[in-house]
């Protein structure tokens, strides 16, 4: 793995064989001398989303070394889609040399294979503990959670829109006392200001929702979702399925999410949980006052558990893009 500048990956000392190099900044300058340099020793190139940076070094990579696999997890959401004129190049290009490129959910995937001339696959975010090593994670259970309603990832308006996310809680507080809600990740600015509005008028709240802070020990994260009942997420928009949903459904947490692009590969028929749309509040508090109070919450627990494991299993899901880069010639 290449990263830039500044970039902070703790957990890689769990992962054995794995190499990181640094370029000495994060310009397109330092990414084209590093393919300049190694590019003929590559044997698959994949690439992360459509940028400028990469639309130059796929470029580069084609003409240093041909028999390079070049592949593409893309990032997409159906705006993003929208305004890619992807009939011109340099996307034109791009695309056409691409020998492989995933999507991370089923229904933008269908939507991509519609609109462009290319296919790609659904290739899902999966979870892999890192503690323990393997993606079979073990079920807790349900008895031995803490009534938690649990966030993870960052903390804004726009795109993950918490502050949705607070006045649904506030609405149903008074109704489940005894619950609380956890919110795990950075509070960017300007929302530090909402959040201090917030408590201004909501005093109260203070006893029962617990902003964490950042967590980057994987560790003491995975325990996160093991002692929550319930993950949320009022995001208004994602790019294929947010690590933390992943995460949360291959660890037993009954789902309460928007209607982003992966809302149905994560809630199937209702079995793991509940949405609403993506703007409506009392909908979604409405929905989290139905899921706390729902008999059937362990079983969507466990329900959660087994569809994390069938279909978010990251060793099953890397050993399918392997196989595929295997019939490109790798």
């Amino acid at each position: 793995m290449v990263c830039g500048k500044g970039e902070e990956y703790p957990y890689l000392e769990k992962m054995n064989g794995f190499r990181v190099e640094k370029l000495k900044d994060n310009s397109l300058e330092s990414k084209i001398e590093y393919l300049k340099k190694n590019g003929k020793e590559l044997d698959v190139l994949i690439l992360y989303g459509i940028t400028d940076h990469n639309l130059e070094m796929a470029a580069v990579i084609k003409k240093i070394n041909d028999k390079c696999l070049l592949a593409c997890a893309l990032d997409m959401n159906p705006d993003f889609a929208d305004r890619i004129p992807f009939y011109m190049n340099p996307f034109y290009d791009y695309f056409d040399n691409l020998d492989f490129m995933w999507q991370s959910d089923t229904e933008m995937t269908t939507f991509l294979n519609d609109k462009w001339y290319w296919p790609v696959v659904c290739e899902r975010n999966g979870y892999y503990n890192l503690e323990k090593g393997t993606s079979n994670v073990e079920y807790v259970k349900f008895d031995e959670r803490d009534n938690v309603l649990l966030y993870v990832g960052r903390i804004n308006d726009i795109p993950k829109n918490i502050s949705m996310l607070l006045g649904a809680f506030e609405k149903i507080s008074d109704k489940v006392p005894d619950w609380k809600l956890r919110l795990v990740g950075p509070v960017e600015e300007p929302f530090n200001e909402y959040v201090d509005t917030f408590f201004d008028y909501y005093p109260e709240m203070k006893e029962q929702i617990e902003f964490v802070g950042n967590i980057e020990d994987k560790g003491k994260l995975h325990k996160e979702y093991e002692k929550a009942k319930i993950f949320v997420s009022t995001s208004v928009l994602e790019g294929g399925t947010p690590n933390a949903m992943s995460e949360a459904i291959c660890t037993g947490c009954v789902m309460a999410i928007t209607k982003i692009g992966a809302y149905q590969d994560i809630i199937g028929d209702g079995e793991t949980g509940g949405y609403t749309d993506t703007d409506d509040e009392d909908a979604y508090a409405d929905m989290l006052l139905d899921l706390i109070k729902n008999k059937d919450l362990a079983k969507m627990s466990l329900n959660a558990y087994k569809r994390g494991k069938e279909m978010y299993n990251l060793e099953k899901i890397v050993g399918d893009i392997y196989g595929r880069l295997c019939t490109k010639g790798l």
